[in-house]
């Protein structure tokens, strides 16, 4: 059987496309999110596919509870062998839906404040710091392993209007590049996916099967970094 993948962020758009991708390969599937209710959902729709799939509730910036996760999954799936790392760094809704910055906690850069900027690092920089340290060993020492980190354009291009946010996904962008050699050395794939449109079904490169299917492919190739999707 394949290595465990954890979704880790995972929601009904990109989440469960990349588990479903992965999932139909042959890798158990272990589902982490803050709603247990919206998880056991996604995990319905995979294994009415044929699909492994397991729910372990966790609020990514509660570090202690976010490694015991992480702890339960690969205790009870098997290795973690591969982390998808995406909570909230994307654009994933409804065809005509704005997404409302500031209910998503994203200050512009001229209205960041030190309390805006530490909400969204712990989200998406040290969330991944975390998910990161908890699965690194195993795969380590199984010289085997990929940790796959999905953000938004203000990763790769500063955006005034993401300003908060931006300064956590491109440290984020900054430490998965300078640690993607010295893995490398030990097994371990580090990929990043930086995506600059709404993620909504449909034709185009925003459909989240079409990015999932990206990632698969990213994480069987091992050949790039770095991919940027509707720039």
């Amino acid at each position: 059987m394949s290595s465990t993948i954890a979704v880790v962020g995972a929601g009904p758009g990109l989440g469960r496309a990349i588990a479903r991708r992965f999932g139909s390969a042959g890798h158990p599937v272990a589902l982490i999110a803050r709603s247990r209710q919206r998880l056991e959902a996604i995990a319905a729709s995979l294994r009415a596919e044929g699909i492994t799939a397991s729910v372990y509730p966790a609020d990514v910036t509660d570090t202690p509870g976010l490694t015991a996760a992480l702890s339960a999954a690969a205790g009870e799936l098997g290795r973690i062998g591969v982390m998808s790392y995406s909570p909230g760094a994307t654009w994933d809704h409804a065809p005509g839906r704005v997404p409302d910055l500031a209910a998503m906690g994203i200050t512009s850069a001229l209205e960041t404040t030190p309390e805006s900027a530490r909400a969204q690092f712990d989200l998406l920089m040290a969330g991944a710091l975390a998910a990161s340290r908890a699965v690194l060993p195993a795969m380590r020492q199984a010289r085997d392993g990929a940790l796959l980190f999905t953000t938004g354009m203000s990763a790769v291009l500063p955006m005034p209007m993401m300003g908060s946010t931006g300064i956590a996904t491109a440290g984020l962008r900054n430490w998965a590049s300078a640690v993607r050699d010295d893995l490398a050395k030990d097994g371990v794939y580090v990929g990043h996916v930086s995506i600059g449109l709404p993620i909504m079904p449909g034709p185009g490169e925003g459909d989240p099967g079409a990015i999932a299917e990206r990632w698969f492919q990213l994480a069987q190739t091992r050949d790039t970094f770095e991919t940027t999707i509707g720039f």
